[in-house]
């Protein structure tokens, strides 16, 4: 519980080094065609014990007047003393149309798999509405509601399938020219089981197109085997770069 101020002085510090991201402005038009990032990080332990953890992120986005599409892949691996301890990854594509400026329609489709969640991998496909609730000159502020269904296998092959309903939030604050705060919830409702997850990640420009990136996210079922845990968590440190 005490990473979070330690966070948070960090980045305040590393936040003066260099602008690398504008203010958000009401109406402002979005950039066109092809843009995206990549993200990586790495940490290697050596002595008594030999631990290494690596993450990496990529999303590819694509505008075009009312259209707006999202590809994003994660992964995370971890070991020690040699022995895998920790694996998980997830892929989302994501489309949406403008209906108006602030209100829009959307369509999702998300693979999960965590090597100890008690899953061996959660599909979901949902279709909804979006609305920007804030778009301020620092913060934007959107929810998202919708229907659709999933697919799911636990570890010890029962399968569940079910229609689910699912809310989300995406959340962005410019802290300053070259620091950005951002939160991104969602809740896959089903009646067998709850998917839950939270990503914060907190952005301080280095050098032009580079930053550090401190992220914490969490992932929550509500029906898992018996002996597993329902929450994981996963803490990373990466550098990024935008193009």
């Amino acid at each position: 519980m005490h990473k979070v101020p330690v966070i948070l002085a960090a980045l305040g510090f590393l936040g003066s080094v260099h602008p690398a991201f504008g203010h958000g402005e009401k109406g402002k038009e979005i950039p066109q065609g092809w843009s995206g990032n990549v993200a990586a990080g790495y940490v290697a332990v050596r002595g008594n014990s030999e631990s290494t953890t690596a993450n990496l992120k990529t999303e590819v986005l694509y505008d075009q007047d009312r259209w707006h599409h999202s590809a994003l892949a994660t992964a995370m691996g971890a070991s020690q003393d040699k022995d895998t301890s920790a694996e998980a990854y997830k892929a989302q594509l994501k489309t949406k149309y403008d209906m108006r400026e602030t209100v829009y329609v959307f369509g999702l489709g998300e693979w999960n798999k965590d090597r100890f969640s008690s899953y061996d991998h959660q599909i979901f496909e949902v279709a909804g509405l979006g609305w920007r609730v804030l778009r301020t000159a620092t913060q934007e502020l959107a929810l998202e509601a919708g229907v659709g269904a999933t697919q799911s296998k636990l570890d010890d092959g029962t399968d569940n399938n079910e229609m689910i309903g699912r809310i989300g939030m995406d959340y962005h604050w410019h802290l300053s020219e070259n620091a950005l705060f951002s939160e991104k919830l969602s809740s896959s409702i089903g009646s067998d089981n709850t998917y839950y997850e939270s990503l914060t990640e907190l952005k301080a420009g280095i050098i032009g197109n580079v930053a550090l990136v401190l992220g914490y996210l969490v992932k929550h079922n509500t029906d898992v085997l018996p002996g597993t845990d329902k929450t994981d968590t996963q803490t990373s440190i990466s550098l990024e770069y935008k193009f």
